[in-house]
């Protein structure tokens, strides 16, 4: 599989080129792009832009034509609200912990004849705030900087600058791809893989290309991010099981790329085998060193189920009648459970796996409607149901008997029950009604009329499920 994970990342960079960005150290680095008439935008544009924050300071710049004293020019940045993890855009602002520390998030602020719009990974966000009368001015263009001595720290890759207030489908369908550089609107455009020097090209032909002032060239963002970095950071780690699982249970939004990076085993339907698939390529398992999975049943108790396989259980995903919590169930050490509603998906954080047979306690009126189970080869299955007879516990006491016998037996259902008497040789003799009887145990006195001493079978039945007692009979 990981051999599978490195032709996509190798096809993808052939595609997406060399993936660079370029990182800024919140101190004095800028890319400046001198004046032009095309890029003095004041009432429809769209600003976009991916971004790796390092660190987060007040009003980081990171697109922004405002850099002298009330030039009034269009800015992206982020927030002035401590601790200035939210982002600013005219003047308008959104709420703190929109974007995260060392994780790649893509930007896009639109401005639709004066009414502001801002998205963070293809997700509108609510903004506040009296919008910016933004003026055409004469000064440059900056990336990384705002007015004075707002600098971003972080990588900054993949800026696009529009003369269009561009639809959200339009940023979410291409937020993720390269452009062809002639789209409609587009002014500017910038995918900073040049990977060396100090010119950052405008890819457009429009010739707004930028100068590279101390920032240094650094891996960039690409839609290759490995499958399974749900979290934008560059890596594969358990962060990104987790959001999977959250994702996977619709706790949160995700965008279009996020799926794609949650469908490890790219089948187009985000569940269990995703989860136990990355964590298998988190932890290097070796799927060969555990049992594979090709049976699997539970039986349901009145407050438990009993499950059992024939492999190794790297995770699971059980859906019940209505919202329950497990209240007792022997995980192996380094498993993690997650619940959401009817939902409770469970999996292994360190190699470990389920017994074959393990049980599992819940409320008694809880029914299970769907369970799904998967080994470390990432391959899930259907738990069926091995449905318990309806009449058990069948019991003959004394048995030897002599004149009479008390039949016990327990019904699971409320059931038309039938009591049959055959001969050794399977020939029938004779057949009580006992009629409808109630869920729970019951006992019935029997005493056999003109039988001769011998070996007889008494069938308890209720029409679908049956018992049969051997007696011996001696008078």
């Amino acid at each position: 599989m990981k051999k599978c994970v490195f032709y996509i990342l190798f096809i993808l960079k052939v595609v997406l080129g060399n993936d660079h960005s370029i990182n800024f150290d919140g101190q004095n680095d800028f890319v400046i792009i001198p004046d032009h008439a095309e890029l003095d935008l004041n009432n429809n544009y769209t600003l976009e832009a991916w971004v790796f924050p390092e660190s987060f300071s007040w009003l980081a710049g990171i697109i922004s034509k405002y850099h002298s004293n009330a030039a009034n020019g269009y800015f992206l940045r982020l927030s002035s609200q401590s601790p200035f993890s939210g982002l600013g855009f005219d003047e308008m602002i959104t709420s703190t912990g929109i974007i995260d520390i060392n994780q790649w998030h893509h930007i896009a602020a639109v401005n639709n004849n004066g009414n502001r719009s801002l998205y963070v990974n293809g997700i509108q966000q609510s903004i506040s705030g009296a919008a910016l009368n933004v003026f055409q001015n004469n000064d440059p263009l900056k990336l990384g900087s705002d007015y004075s001595s707002r600098f971003f720290d972080g990588k900054i890759d993949e800026v696009r600058i529009w003369n269009i207030a561009r639809e959200s489908d339009d940023i979410i369908n291409y937020m993720d791809s390269t452009l062809n550089a002639d789209e409609d609107g587009l002014v500017a455009y910038y995918d900073f893989n040049e990977g060396s020097g100090i010119i950052l090209n405008d890819l457009t032909g429009n010739g707004h290309n930028g100068t590279i002032v101390g920032g240094a060239w650094a891996s960039g963002y690409s839609l290759s991010g490995l499958l399974g970095d749900i979290n934008f950071d560059d890596l594969i780690n358990v962060y990104d099981a987790v959001m999977l699982v959250t994702i996977m249970l619709e706790n949160e939004d995700a965008n279009e790329y996020q799926r794609y990076a949650c469908d490890s085993n790219q089948d187009g339907i985000i569940d269990i085998e995703d989860v136990v698939l990355l964590m298998q390529w988190i932890l290097e398992i070796d799927r060969n060193s555990y049992r594979e999975i090709t049976e699997a049943t539970f039986q349901h108790y009145e407050e438990s189920i009993t499950v059992e396989t024939d492999g190794d259980i790297a995770g699971m995903h059980i859906e019940f009648s209505k919202a329950t919590k497990i209240s007792d169930i022997n995980f192996p050490s380094g498993w993690n459970i997650t619940y959401k509603g009817t939902n409770v998906v469970a999996y292994s954080l360190n190699g470990s796996t389920m017994p074959k047979s393990f049980k599992v306690d819940f409320d008694k009126d809880v029914k299970v409607m769907n369970m799904k189970i998967a080994d470390w080869g990432g391959t899930s299955m259907r738990t069926l149901e091995s449905i318990l007879p309806q009449i058990s516990k069948v019991e003959v006491i004394p048995n030897p008997f002599n004149a009479k016998c008390n039949i016990s037996f327990e019904l699971k259902v409320l059931s038309n029950v039938n009591l049959s008497l055959f001969n050794i040789r399977g020939e029938f003799i004779e057949k009580i009604k006992l009629g409808f009887l109630n869920e729970g145990k019951h006992q019935i006195g029997w005493s056999p009329n003109n039988l001769s001493s011998g070996a007889y079978f008494i069938e308890t039945s209720n029409g679908t499920s049956s018992q049969f007692t051997k007696v011996l009979y001696l008078k």
